[in-house]
């Protein structure tokens, strides 16, 4: 079982280096294995993020802020929602980095919790296989035998992975985007290069997935591929999450854990409609689309399957709505809107149970409840720091405004735009950087990072 909240380590004695260097501002100080533990409700939200937005939306606008006030009012402590698919586009949602940073977050909140730690959001979607980010050198070729086997083109393998001698044991990589679209571009000859250029990435990555999904499948009916091996190729990253979260933990644990079930009646007759490719997986076979039946069984099976049999030897909260589409719009607005209202209440409800259920048994050792909540700031501050290399003015203006300054500053410096703009992520990196200059800036940025597009 993980360990609970701040019961879990003892106090940082409060003359030591990291605790002076934490509460300087200091994110370089604090290590990247650092897991920080302290008087707050960290929730992970574990959802497809397509099939979900509307659902999202409104927990983040009007319960996320309800639920704050509760646990600041009633216990001093912080309620914070970690969904890292706001703010990234779209296109980065496979991005191998994003899932091991999702799960690492998901690994903290599961760990340093004082309260609710894991909400899943499932609907009809059960979402896109990852593409793997690193794969040990002997899978790698057996995979890439296995597609020529299958007459599969493996060029698109050999161009986006690279072989990494010094790693034992030896690994292939999945290069940089930005290296393995460059690379791809100079491949082609100067007639089909326009065409090479609209290619976008997301073709690319749909490429890599068919490669890996027709190869893995092959050497797992062979049974070359363990089931368990292969399952890191074939699942996808819902699925990974609510196993990690849900399959490995005791009963005492998982009743800080909470899944939302919706069922979408007549569902399939409306999949020809654009829109619905949104709430399901669909495949299209010349003109005709259709529900993705491969994706659907494996949706049936986490769904109908995994969970049931979790709430059976557990007091896991699991909730099932179904509702009805129209029979002209489909899983129009009005039934969408009906369901995420009665989601809303459900969900704060929960929380606040779970939150007097289990808060107040992690407040029994005396800690540092500054220390603890300066260096959760700065352990987020420096894993949003990490995940975007920014090239952009935005930066290159505060760097400027926070350089030492003759005249001295006047007028406060403000830093604005519209919501999952990239604001939480563009302070981290000046946070980061502050720590790598010799200019001088008081003032830490990380509570500001701390209230962001991206954990509420």
């Amino acid at each position: 079982m993980w360990p609970t909240g701040v019961g879990s380590r003892l106090p940082c004695p409060r003359d030591s280096a990291l605790r002076r260097a934490a509460l300087g501002g200091n994110v370089l100080a604090v290590s990247p294995h650092h897991i920080p533990t302290g008087r707050s409700v960290r929730v992970f939200i574990s959802a497809n993020p397509d099939d979900t937005e509307a659902e999202r939306s409104a927990l983040k606008e009007h319960v996320y802020p309800k639920l704050r006030e509760f646990c600041r009012e009633n216990y001093g402590i912080e309620f914070q929602v970690v969904d890292l698919y706001w703010g990234i586009d779209p296109e980065e949602w496979d991005n191998p980095e994003l899932q091991r940073m999702r799960m690492k977050l998901l690994e903290e909140c599961l760990k340093t919790s004082s309260g609710p730690c894991f909400v899943g959001l499932l609907g009809e979607k059960y979402g896109s296989i990852r593409i793997p980010g690193e794969v040990e050198s002997a899978e790698f070729e057996m995979i890439l035998d296995s597609a020529t086997e299958a007459g599969l083109d493996t060029r698109i393998l050999e161009e986006c992975y690279c072989r990494d001698e010094n790693a034992v044991p030896p690994a292939y990589y999945l290069k940089p985007k930005s290296e393995i679209l460059k690379n791809l571009h100079n491949s082609m000859e100067s007639a089909n290069r326009n065409l090479q250029n609209d290619k976008s990435w997301q073709n690319i990555a749909d490429g890599i997935k068919k490669v890996f999904k027709t190869a893995v499948s092959l050497l797992q009916e062979k049974g070359t591929m363990k089931n368990s091996q292969a399952k890191r190729f074939l699942c996808s990253a819902l699925e990974d999450e609510l196993d990690f979260a849900l399959g490995k933990q005791t009963p005492a644990f998982l009743k800080k854990c909470v899944c939302y079930i919706r069922k979408i009646a007549n569902f399939d007759r409306h999949a020809k409609l654009p829109e619905m490719g949104r709430y399901m997986d669909t495949v299209t076979e010349g003109e005709k689309i259709m529900r993705n039946q491969e994706a659907y069984e494996k949706l049936i099976k986490l769904r109908d399957e995994f969970i049931p049999t979790i709430v059976a030897s557990s007091n896991l909260r699991v909730y099932t709505s179904v509702t009805h589409c129209d029979m002209k719009l489909g899983y129009s607005e009005d039934v969408e809107n009906h369901y995420v209202e009665g989601l809303c209440k459900q969900f704060y409800e929960d929380m606040v149970d779970i939150i007097q259920a289990t808060v107040q048994q992690n407040f029994d050792t005396e800690m540092d409840p500054l220390y603890d909540e300066v260096l959760q700031h700065l352990s987020l501050c420096k894993t949003y720091a990490t995940f975007f290399e920014y090239r952009c003015e935005a930066l290159s203006l505060i760097h400027k405004y926070i350089l030492p300054s003759k005249a001295g500053r006047i007028n406060p410096l403000i830093v604005y735009g519209g919501p999952c703009t990239g604001k939480t992520l563009l302070l981290a990196e000046v946070a980061k950087q502050k720590q790598c200059t010799s200019g001088v800036w008081q003032r830490s940025p990380s509570a500001d990072v701390y209230n962001s597009q991206t954990i509420f």
